[in-house]
C-alpha cells in the first residue's frame, strides 16, 4: 500500500519548479518506484495486490499539484491493471474525499475496511477504486 503525499495548498504558477517536481516526487513517482518493484514480484506469483490512496476526486484549484499526483496514482493503477491484471495482480486506489481524524465521517478505521474488502475482493469481482465520502 502506498500512502504518501505532500499536501499544501498551491495555486497555478505559485510553486516553483522545483517544489513541483517535489511534490511529484512524493505524490506519485514514490508510487510508481514501489509499483515497478513489486508488481513484476507479484506478477510471477500469480497473485497480489497493490493499494494507494487517492484524495480529491475533483481536481481542485487551490490544490494544484496534490490534484495533479493524484490523478497521476490513479492513472498509475489503470497502467498497473492493464500490464499486471491478467497475471492476478489486483491495483486499486482508495480515495478519500476528506480529512482523516478518529470519531469523524473519515475515521481511519472506517476507511481500512475499504482496503481490506478491495484486497480480498474475488478476481472476477475485483474494483478499482474505493471512494469513501461523509456520511449523508
Amino acid at each position: 500500500m502506498y500512502n504518501a503525499a505532500l499536501v499544501r495548498a498551491d495555486g497555478l504558477g505559485e510553486l516553483s519548479v522545483r517544489d513541483r517536481m517535489e511534490a511529484w516526487a512524493v505524490n506519485v513517482v514514490g508510487a510508481l518506484n514501489a509499483a515497478a518493484r513489486l508488481a513484476p514480484a507479484m506478477a510471477a506469483r500469480g497473485s497480489g495486490t497493490f493499494l494507494v490512496t487517492g484524495g480529491t476526486p475533483e481536481p481542485k484549484p487551490q490544490y494544484v499539484s496534490l490534484s495533479l499526483g493524484k490523478a497521476g496514482v490513479r492513472t498509475l493503477i489503470a497502467l498497473l491493471d492493464q500490464q499486471y491484471g491478467s497475471f492476478g495482480v489486483h491495483a486499486a486506489s482508495v480515495t478519500v474525499d476528506g480529512p482523516v481524524a478518529p470519531g469523524t465521517d473519515f475515521d481511519p478505521d472506517d476507511i481500512a475496511e475499504h482496503y481490506w474488502h478491495l484486497h480480498t475482493q474475488p478476481r472476477h469481482l475485483w474494483d478499482h477504486e474505493a471512494l469513501h465520502t461523509s456520511r449523508p
